[in-house]
């Protein structure tokens, strides 16, 4: 099986570059696979060197084509965004950890929950006028959280959380895998009487989220568990949730769980053979 170029082969690739030669003992096999078309072009060959083989380009001019094609050379003296640097130097812009603040947005029926250099923001006003209330969250940042707030996976329930009937006031949409960033800040306020609800879906990637919180929050975070979970999963569980190799290993790896909220749903799971979207907690079944 055939691969690309690797951010991740630029080194030994400039080193090529360079030296014109390298020992086959520094070529993985994922790099020989990546240069395989300048092999079948003579661009790079093997040649013998004492005991053993080394690697060694047969045509510079081809070769530097071939790495600058790949490996632009730019100026990245005036670029601070690991993204941009990432595109300019590999065409890939997640060639590199982001090192961009990300955004948070929340929505909130009480003030009181989130706070900046110790004072409470309106949010709730922000979430009337405008829907939600946002803010970039660096590493060291001035804003807080107090008391009980949710992590919302989906948009469509984060938007309308208030139906949901929870005592919660403030809820966050996660849209997903949380950020380690993210997640070190909601175990920097556990000082503050932090808890909080997990609401993902009801699939491997959603139960996995709740396990990474789970594993730096520890009993601050709960998973939402809804009394109906048993008759959503039976009246609207998607199998295709399942059907994915990746997915597959993931539930393999819940099994193991010894967390009691992650047996219940990986119970389900194997019961329906399938998933459920967060969504369906909506809708309202004949029960």
């Amino acid at each position: 099986m055939k691969i690309g170029i690797q951010p991740k082969h630029h080194g030994l690739c400039w080193r090529l570059l360079q030296d014109g030669m390298l020992p086959k003992s520094v070529c993985s096999q994922a790099l020989i696979r990546a240069l395989s078309p300048l092999f079948d072009t003579d661009v790079v060959r093997w040649n013998k060197a004492g005991g053993g083989q080394q690697l060694v380009v047969a045509n510079r001019t081809g070769y530097e084509r071939w790495f600058f094609q790949h490996f632009p050379k730019v100026e990245l003296s005036d670029i601070d965004s690991s993204q941009v640097k990432a595109v300019a130097q590999f065409r890939n812009a997640k060639a590199l950890p982001s090192n961009l603040p990300e955004i948070v947005c929340l929505r909130s029926t009480n003030d009181g929950v989130l706070l900046r250099g110790g004072k409470v923001i309106e949010t709730t006003q922000a979430t009337k006028q405008n829907g939600l209330f946002a803010f970039t969250l660096i590493d060291h940042t001035q804003f807080a959280l107090r008391g009980k707030c949710a992590l919302i996976e989906n948009l469509a329930v984060f938007h309308s959380f208030e139906k949901l009937g929870l005592e919660l006031t403030l809820a966050i949409w996660t849209g997903g895998v949380s950020s380690r960033r993210f997640i070190n800040w909601l175990a920097s306020n556990i000082a503050n009487d932090l808890e909080v609800l997990h609401l993902p879906d009801y699939d491997p990637v959603g139960l996995s989220e709740f396990l990474r919180h789970h594993e730096q929050l520890g009993e601050v975070v709960t998973l939402f568990l809804p009394k109906e979970l048993p008759i959503l999963f039976r009246q609207h569980c998607n199998t295709s949730l399942l059907m994915d190799e990746k997915n597959q290993r993931t539930l393999m790896q819940l099994r193991k769980s010894q967390h009691p909220a992650v047996q219940q749903v990986v119970a389900l799971m194997d019961e329906f053979n399938g998933g459920l979207e967060h969504e369906a907690i909506f809708i309202k079944n004949s029960l």
